[in-house]
């Protein structure tokens, strides 16, 4: 068996004619911490939207496990055990923190909605168990205080850690992370970055797109750097951030920026 749990092979989309990934290569590790970098508008959420089934690549693809997922449904692919964070906070507001966990565990419970009508003992042992994992998760990610708290009504770090417990309620083998510590001040990031590494010691594998630079290089193990699409760099931590190809587009990004 393959040492590479996802590979990503000469990926390309297109939106009405215009390059949004160009042709992009990479493997990942199965337990390993992946980071996707690059500047705004590089390509790296559209690349995220291909692997877990919203957008179907023109030309290329995704192997997990071997197996070609390219145009599979998001769902199909959750329940193939790829799930994802978003750039921005997707919660159910109204409902309380427990009932937003819980609604990651619909992918692994044995039961449907249909069976609550006449409940069995079958379904009760279910529900049993996947309330026990929300709380296992709440204790996990500190948001038992939380438990029957609207979740529109926590701060954005209480909603990021929220939004994590409901990925991981799913029992992920991939974590997709996009720009998880958006947001967040500088002892929410610190303590995100010490919760990554738990999920990783959990044996889950993890690929993140992240700004932060600091965090990127002291936490992820392999590096792809995108811009206008496509790859143009990729290593450990140490040789990307030296790496001249890498400033450059870095700088060149932020002079545009200025000129803006």
């Amino acid at each position: 068996m393959s040492e590479y749990i996802l590979e990503i092979s000469h990926v390309s989309k297109y939106f009405q004619g215009l390059v949004a990934i160009n042709d992009l290569s990479m493997k990942i590790k199965k337990g390993q911490i992946y980071g996707i970098i690059g500047p705004n508008g590089a390509g790296k959420t559209t690349l995220f939207n291909c692997i877990t089934g919203i957008y179907r690549p023109e030309i290329g693809q995704i192997l997990w496990k071997g197996k070609d997922i390219k145009g599979i449904s998001p769902y199909k692919i959750a329940e193939l055990g790829i799930l994802r964070t978003f750039q921005t906070i997707r919660l159910f507001s109204e409902m309380s923190v427990a009932e937003n966990i819980m609604s990651g565990r619909h992918i692994k419970s044995k039961q449907r909605w249909y069976n609550g009508v006449l409940p069995t003992p079958a379904y009760y042992k279910d529900e049993k168990a996947n309330w026990e994992k929300v709380g296992e998760l709440m204790d996990f990610f500190h948001l038992s205080e939380f438990a029957t708290i609207p979740a529109g009504d926590l701060s954005y770090g209480v909603q990021r850690r929220i939004e994590m417990a409901r990925a991981l309620a799913a029992e992920p083998e991939l974590l997709i992370l996009d720009e998880p510590a958006a947001g967040l001040n500088e002892n929410e990031t610190l303590a995100l970055t010490q919760t990554i590494r738990k999920i990783q010691e959990m044996g889950v594998t993890i690929m993140m797109i992240e700004h932060d630079m600091e965090m990127v290089m002291s936490l992820t193990e392999y590096i792809s750097v995108i811009n206008f699409g496509a790859k143009i760099s990729e290593g450990r931590p140490s040789f990307v951030q030296d790496d001249p190809v890498v400033i450059e587009a870095y700088i060149g990004s932020d002079e545009d920026d200025e000129d803006e």
